[in-house]
């Protein structure tokens, strides 16, 4: 089966769907290019412009998918800049939706709504709102990937949030399987300092749920506004609001 993975940044595919790039003809799709802004969110030996950064991001991240099989033919960048991917949602959710239906994946992987990353949730609906303007015999089944989010202030990794088991598929990755996800680990070099948290183990997916993005993920601050980025929860929530009302104006034409 035709799988796709709709990723927020260079490194999330290889963080919660390795194994799904290496085993079936899979489409990689970035929202973001990886390179913030702010070069304060940048690692602390990232010296060159913007602009070099998310070039830098852009090849380890063909290198990344070529460890898995997966040529930079079958890779494709929505152009938002990392952190502002929730500013792009209403003009992306066409272009997916197009990508989705000239690639024909029976399966879209993404990240789950859990506060985690803004533009974590930003894939979350755009996936959903993609989905939507697809013709019936064409929409692939949204599966989600794990990533990360929030718990009693501290960063919960490989795990999704509110999670049952039962309704997961577990996979403990075999060692050419564990191999292969460390080969794409180490491609991201420009991330070492953040892929340390990440476990290369094991991997989680699960059926995409029916959010309700107009509320929060989870009581409490989420992680992002943990980490005082620029975005809030409720500015977040804002913009989904604005965004689905304009898919549904995209959906009646």
């Amino acid at each position: 089966m035709k799988t796709a993975v709709l990723a927020a940044h260079p490194d999330d595919e290889t963080i919660g769907a390795s194994l799904v790039l290496t085993r079936s003809d899979s489409t990689i799709i970035y929202l973001t290019d990886g390179a913030p802004r702010e070069t304060r969110l940048w690692p602390p030996d990232m010296q060159c412009s913007r602009e070099e950064y998310a070039e830098k991001r852009r090849v380890e991240a063909q290198l990344a998918a070529a460890c898995a099989g997966v040529s930079s033919e079958r890779m494709f960048w929505l152009g938002a800049v990392d952190q502002e991917g929730m500013f792009a949602v209403a003009k992306s959710t066409a272009m997916l939706a197009r990508i989705l239906e000239q690639c024909r994946p029976g399966v879209l992987v993404t990240h789950s709504y859990e506060g985690g990353h803004p533009d974590h949730d930003a894939c979350a609906l755009l996936a959903r709102l993609a989905i939507d303007l697809i013709s019936a015999d064409k929409k692939p089944a949204l599966v989600e990937m794990t990533s990360y989010h929030a718990r009693e202030g501290s960063c919960v990794t490989g795990e999704f949030l509110n999670s049952h088991p039962s309704s997961e598929l577990i996979v403990d990755l075999n060692e050419a399987q564990h191999e292969i996800k460390q080969s794409m680990m180490a491609a991201h070099t420009s991330q070492k300092l953040v892929l340390q948290y990440f476990g290369t183990e094991r991997e989680r997916y699960r059926k995409a749920p029916q959010y309700d993005f107009t509320r929060p993920p989870h009581d409490g601050k989420l992680w992002y506004e943990c980490m005082n980025w620029q975005m809030t929860g409720e500015h977040w929530r804002e913009l989904a609001d604005e965004a689905m009302a304009k898919s549904k104006v995209l959906a009646c034409h």
